[in-house]
């Protein structure tokens, strides 16, 4: 009985490992088991790569190296004897200098201005400029205005008027009520083209200050077409050492 058991355990374990084996030569080849002792490329050994030897290439170099010389010596020659023909054709031309003397120059008479005369000074016109209700200008321009007499605006308020003001303007403050007054009359004496062309200049307190603007823009509306704005306005005008009259007259 113990026997039979012994036989019919090595019975299936026999045919476990014929399955096994039969199994494994039908497995794909990630899936196959490797037996120990089976390599079946570790006789397989690649052919050594033997080297090339360069046989021709000294051949090659010593050839080139020998006919180098013939061919370089060449160029020195062509260049010689092409160097003279260029020189020839620069002095030729005259574009070399030392080929060619320049022609003294002819003489010329020149006038030599007076002196004492003194250089003639640009004028300005202030013509009248209808398209526009005013161009601004600086003290140069303002300073030549006064000079001629020419009518001066304050369009500061009176009590600012009082304090400091260009000699012979008038106070025309846009913020007070005697302004469409002031402007009314200005009119009446200025009632011809003629007289409505002559210049005016406004200024008020320079900086931001835009009174001087919006009265040049009445006086603009109502025909007055030579308007001028100090657009650097009375602390300009002190800055620059100018006379300043004060009080409420003119």
């Amino acid at each position: 009985m113990k026997q039979n058991t012994i036989f019919q355990a090595a019975a299936i374990v026999a045919a476990g490992i014929i399955l096994a084996l039969v199994a494994n030569a039908f497995a794909s080849r990630d899936r196959k088991v490797s037996l120990v002792g089976t390599y079946p490329n570790a006789l397989k050994v690649p052919a050594r790569e033997v080297p090339v030897a360069p046989v021709a290439t000294p051949v090659t170099q010593t050839v080139a190296t020998t006919t180098q010389p013939s061919t370089i010596t060449v160029p020195p020659t062509a260049t010689t004897s092409t160097q003279p023909t260029a020189t020839a054709a620069i002095e030729t031309v005259g574009i070399n200098p030392k080929v060619k003397t320049p022609a003294a120059p002819a003489p010329t008479t020149t006038t030599a201005p007076t002196p004492h005369a003194p250089p003639p000074t640009p004028t300005r016109e202030f013509n009248a400029h209808p398209d526009k209700p005013y161009i601004e200008i600086a003290y140069n321009d303002v300073k030549a205005l006064h000079d001629k007499n020419v009518l001066f605006l304050d369009a500061r308020r009176t009590s600012v008027y009082e304090q400091g003001h260009i000699p012979g303007a008038r106070t025309y403050s846009v913020w007070e009520s005697d302004i469409d007054d002031k402007v009314n009359k200005l009119f009446a004496e200025r009632n011809d083209q003629a007289a409505q062309n002559l210049p005016i200049v406004i200024y008020c307190s320079g900086g931001d200050c835009e009174d001087s603007h919006m009265l040049a823009q009445k006086l603009w509306g109502i025909q007055f077409n030579n308007v001028y704005v100090y657009k650097d306005g009375f602390p300009d005008w002190q800055q620059h050492g100018a006379p300043v009259h004060t009080g409420a007259n003119p």
